[in-house]
């Protein structure tokens, strides 16, 4: 593995921290880490900062397939708030999970993020 994840239970939503360098076939697989750490701690909503990741460039097909994965794995189940930088790429994956009725929003800030996140609907 080239990157690597921690998992801290907070309150009231997990905190996901990836770490390393940006490989597709891993990050593919971390929607069901995510799902299944949220059923393992019984949270619905979840924080995951990937600011830490080295990435060359993330090519808009990858985004566009990341999109579809988090969709299909994790849906409207779980509120997702990805901190990442705010641009036409972190869109499209947004564009890509949401038109496919996952709950996920990106932030550049991580005070914005948690204030989405702990929001009562």
């Amino acid at each position: 593995m080239v990157s690597s994840y921690t998992i801290l239970k907070k309150k009231e939503y997990l905190e996901m921290t990836v770490e390393g360098t940006y490989d597709y076939w891993e990050f593919l697989e971390y929607p069901r880490y995510i799902k299944n750490s949220c059923e393992e701690h019984r949270c619905s909503r979840m924080l995951i900062d990937v600011t830490p990741v080295k990435a060359e460039e993330v090519s808009l097909i990858e985004l566009f397939f990341l999109g579809e994965q988090i969709a299909k794995v994790i849906g409207e189940k779980i509120m997702i708030a990805l901190i990442w930088k705010r641009e036409s790429l972190s869109d499209f994956l947004v564009d890509v999970a949401t038109n496919r009725h996952a709950n996920l929003k990106v932030f550049d800030d991580p005070k914005m993020a948690r204030y989405w996140l702990t929001q009562k609907y």
